[in-house]
């Protein structure tokens, strides 16, 4: 790394009024909506800057209309996210060494980089573009290492504002909220308003999204349990939503009620049809980010490996639209059941209509 720093273009001090700003968030979909306050931040601070993402192909769709932005380039880095099964060392530097991506960056000149996530592997590929001032994190996977500004990693700190802390130390003092930001135009929401209204049977009542998936089993709430959750609801219409791999766990939670739907749709109708949602249940997933970003109450159901709901509530949350329910370390040591569940669902209905 520090050889590479040597060779590598360097910018003694902070460009006063840099052109060109690329931010690197190459891993997962939550990942990227939790810090797209990022980009508003810093387009209000260079209004005149070229400012650009790097993200994997599974996220391009993320960032499709957002105005903040100058252009989305194609990171497919294999460090951190799991969308591609090959991500050991050796993968790792021929992708630095030889993707036809890393020239391309390389060949734009950006001023500024960005490591969003803070790693090593992000420093190397900053480098590796020729990015004379890079920023990164200190204190989390090694993304201090060849940069000249750090932000210093706390756990206890929304993953959201800390980076945001990016943007103040560029010099912005305006922040925006921290929230994700989605922008959906005309023709998605009213398809996705049609379809609810179809499964409705044309008569306007309480939307729920549940939401089962999010990856790791051991992240989940059980799926019986939300079997017997969408069982025990009355008085409003439920879609069960989820992710193309997801679809059998989709089945058999829509077939416990009756006025159940299911969908595995592609991921902007995904947003659409969360943004037309009264209520959204979910666990620590995209959706939980994709449902703050339209502000849609959220009961985030944790899984056995959290161990804190209050502290995922902390870094994850969003105070006012979600909230965490799980675990908390000496006060409670089980999971929600879905009784438990469901006498907080009933005040969430009563409070949509």
């Amino acid at each position: 790394m520090r050889l590479a720093a040597l060779r590598a273009p360097s910018a003694a001090a902070l460009p006063a009024e840099p052109r060109s700003i690329f931010v690197l968030r190459n891993n997962d979909i939550g990942d990227l909506l939790v810090i797209t306050p990022l980009f508003e931040a810093l387009r209000r601070r260079f209004p005149g800057a070229r400012i650009a993402a790097g993200v994997g192909d599974w996220n391009r769709e993320v960032l499709r209309l957002n105005p903040h932005l100058s252009e989305v380039l194609p990171v497919n880095a294999p460090w951190l996210n799991k969308y591609q099964g090959h991500q050991g060392p050796w993968d790792r530097l021929a992708y630095l060494r030889r993707s036809p991506e890393v020239r391309e960056l390389a060949g734009r000149r950006f001023e500024i980089g960005i490591d969003v996530l803070g790693s090593a592997w992000g420093s190397l590929l900053l480098l590796r573009a020729g990015i004379p001032y890079r920023l990164g994190v200190r204190g989390y996977a090694g993304g201090h290492s060849a940069v000249q500004a750090a932000v210093p990693f706390d756990p206890h700190l929304h993953v959201g504002r800390a980076a945001l802390r990016f943007a103040e130390v560029l010099g912005a003092v305006e922040l925006p909220e921290n929230r994700p930001q989605i922008f959906l135009d005309a023709g998605e929401r009213e398809e996705a308003e049609r379809s609810w209204a179809t499964a409705e049977g044309g008569e306007r009542g309480v939307r729920i999204v549940v939401g089962p998936g999010g990856g790791l089993p051991e992240k989940c709430w059980p799926a019986a349990s939300y079997a017997e959750l969408v069982a025990g609801i009355s008085g409003a219409s439920i879609l069960v939503l989820g992710g193309p791999r997801e679809t059998a766990v989709l089945g058999t939670v829509a077939a416990a009620s009756p006025r159940a739907w299911q969908e595995a749709p592609p991921l902007r109708r995904v947003f659409a049809l969360a943004a037309a949602a009264d209520l959204v249940i979910c666990g620590s997933s995209m959706l939980m980010h994709a449902a703050a970003a339209f502000a849609v109450p959220t009961l985030v159901l944790l899984g056995p490996s959290f161990p804190s709901a209050r502290q995922h509530q902390a870094q994850w949350g969003y105070p006012g639209i979600c909230r965490s329910l799980g675990k908390e370390a000496g006060e409670r040591e089980s999971l929600y059941t879905p009784a438990e569940i469901l006498a907080i669902l009933r005040e969430e209905i009563r409070a949509c209509r």
